[in-house]
């Protein structure tokens, strides 16, 4: 096509592209009066339900389909400035239909639903709902639509690390104890996957490869899959295999940090599913590999904050190590700090590492 003739077309698409656009506000707007006067319907109907003119701008405009969608997140744009949270989940989902390699909308998306609108709900039954289909809509659709796109992996393991692994949510516990209920059918007593006809559906539901979970069991010891710690190891694993440059090191983060966590706190499950209690302890088994894992991302990344990591968490094992009995391992693994922090703090003796003074290492 000439440049002429392109420019010519340009110039009827965008008009068109603003007119259907026109259109598709008016729909949202009027949806949105629906649903504040008759109720919030289920999520993953708020999300989907597109109207027809959607389906006219993501066919009729072909490749100018990307001029719609920049209109759109001029849009976003506004509503996140004005906390109209509800409405940049429509939007973005209509962003990802004109153009469904857009990362950023999948991603943005996601986040609003597992974080900005469960946050406004008031019953922990509403917030697991939201958190749900946050981490369903890029598991389900955004993965699939991007299957080598490393952010996408890493974001997910973000969401089962921080908002279901972490604390920092009032309803913490509720989401915890919906995984571990969730996973119970498709685990051994400790947690190690176990499959079975009867509980293949459960995995696929989760879309989690046994083969691939028994892969990870065999590489950093007995993750439990009742934890959400175990998930987050998962898809950021995934996410390593497509990373390239930076993504490498912010994949291998997202590895070992729920992995410290694993280690250090909450591990395996120690709840009561009849009762509905949760609570999880610490999985030291999963040191040895964990700091397997970090020594080699210190040897390819010998940034700051990588060897931070792994001189505290060699403080931490050395520690562990010592209180088995086991004090050959906990020399050797102090003559790998001392390695580590060579000339970047003041060593710290091994007596001060049992004790737990490191404030040099920062």
């Amino acid at each position: 096509m000439s440049p002429s003739a392109n420019i010519c077309l340009r110039a009827v698409a965008v008009p068109l592209a603003g007119a259907a656009l026109l259109a598709l506000v008016a729909w949202q707007n009027h949806r949105l009066t629906t649903i504040r006067r008759t109720g919030l319907p289920d999520a993953p109907d708020y999300a989907t339900q597109a109207p027809p003119v959607l389906n006219f701008l993501a066919v009729g405009l072909g490749g100018f389909r990307g001029v719609a969608a920049e209109i759109l997140w001029a849009r976003v744009d506004r509503l996140q400035m004005e906390g109209r949270y509800l409405e940049l989940v429509q939007l973005s989902d209509w962003i990802t239909g004109l153009d469904p390699h857009a990362t950023e909308a999948w991603s943005y998306s996601a986040w609003n639903m597992a974080y900005n609108i469960s946050a406004m709900m008031r019953r922990p039954e509403d917030r697991v709902r939201w958190v749900a289909h946050g981490i369903a809509l890029l598991r389900d659709r955004g993965i699939p639509a991007n299957p080598h796109n490393a952010r996408l992996y890493r974001d997910l393991a973000w969401f089962f690390q921080h908002k279901i692994g972490g604390d920092d949510d009032s309803a913490h516990l509720a989401y915890k104890l919906v995984l571990a209920t969730g996973m119970a059918p498709c685990v051994q007593p400790d947690g190690g996957v176990a499959v079975t006809p009867e509980n293949r559906h459960v995995l696929d539901d989760y879309r989690l490869d046994p083969v691939r979970m028994r892969q990870l069991e065999r590489r950093f010891g007995p993750l439990d899959w009742r934890v959400a710690g175990s998930h987050a190891v998962y898809w950021a694993s995934l996410g390593l295999e497509h990373a390239r440059g930076h993504d490498v090191l912010a994949c291998r983060r997202a590895i070992y940090q729920p992995l410290l966590v694993l280690c250090t706190q909450a591990g395996r499950f120690d709840g009561d599913l009849v009762q509905g209690t949760y609570h999880a302890v610490p999985n030291p088994a999963l040191i040895p590999a964990t700091l397997q894992l970090l020594a080699a991302t210190f040897r390819d990344d010998p940034v700051s904050g990588v060897r931070v990591a792994y001189a505290r968490f060699l403080a931490i094992a050395i520690q562990q190590a010592q209180r088995d009995g086991r004090s050959a391992q906990a020399q050797a693994w102090y003559q790998d700090l001392l390695r580590a922090g060579q000339n970047a703090w003041q060593q710290p003796s091994f007596d001060d590492v049992l004790q737990g003074r490191l404030d040099q290492i920062r």
